[in-house]
């Protein structure tokens, strides 16, 4: 990201830059210390050139980091049509903003995983980017998980969902709208998910009673679930 530099292991800005930190992370990923903050480094930045705005990018660090804080606002800004209420953080020109080195190991791939499988990830980031960003994950961390990447790739599709009809996976939705984007999914935790599929799905998964109970109110309701191949070689 062309505004921002390093030295001596430090990230500074070469222009008066802005860093948007959305409120929704206060919750899950941020930790407020005085002078900084730490979390998630899945964050917004503009710069501006000669007080010219710049447009909102991502700053894409996929683990947790510690970020300067030296003056702040709270404010609703726009990303991707959508209305994000973050805190703004403003650096001026040549401000230290955050550590080069970011802390590695299997903890920093255990909390990103997580955050994935409850659905935490931000809903601003475009899906087709999503594993890309996994995988930037991982390389930090310098963790393997020893999985195919198809993998990685099925739990995305399972977790991000059609915001119109959770049972339907987003990427099959996405791929059939003539002017979708990758911003309108939804997602949800990895229980809630299986529990919708169908009703053998949440009853191999865990708390079999509610499970049962949403069987039977998708056979009540009409509901058309589909078949596992686990479960077509348990009939046969």
């Amino acid at each position: 990201m062309g505004a921002l530099y390093a030295k001596d292991g430090k990230i500074y800005c070469n222009t008066y830059t802005e860093i948007y930190v959305p409120k929704d992370y206060d919750e899950d990923f941020s930790f407020y210390k005085g002078d900084s903050v730490e979390t998630l480094g899945l964050l917004y930045i503009r710069s501006y050139d000669n007080g010219i705005e710049g447009p909102i990018q991502l700053l894409n660090i996929p683990a947790i980091i510690d970020v300067m804080i030296y003056d702040s606002e709270e404010e609703t800004i726009n990303i991707h049509d959508r209305s994000v209420h973050v805190v703004t953080l403003k650096y001026l020109k040549d401000s230290f903003l955050f550590q080069q080195n970011i802390q590695q190991g299997k903890n920093v791939a255990e909390k990103f995983l997580n955050y994935i499988l409850n659905g935490k990830l931000p809903k601003t980031l475009d899906y087709a980017r999503l594993i890309d960003i996994w995988w930037k994950n991982l390389q930090i961390a310098k963790v393997d998980f020893r999985v195919p990447s198809k993998i990685y790739e099925m739990i995305l599709a399972h977790i991000y969902r059609n915001p119109h009809d959770m049972k339907q996976r987003f990427g099959e939705y996405y791929g059939k709208q003539p002017n979708s984007n990758g911003y309108g999914y939804k997602t949800g935790n990895v229980r809630d998910i299986v529990e919708g599929l169908s009703t053998f799905s949440g009853m191999v998964f865990e708390d079999i009673n509610r499970m049962i109970t949403t069987g039977i109110n998708n056979s009540i309701e009409g509901i058309e679930e589909p078949v596992s191949p686990l479960e077509k070689i348990i009939y046969y």
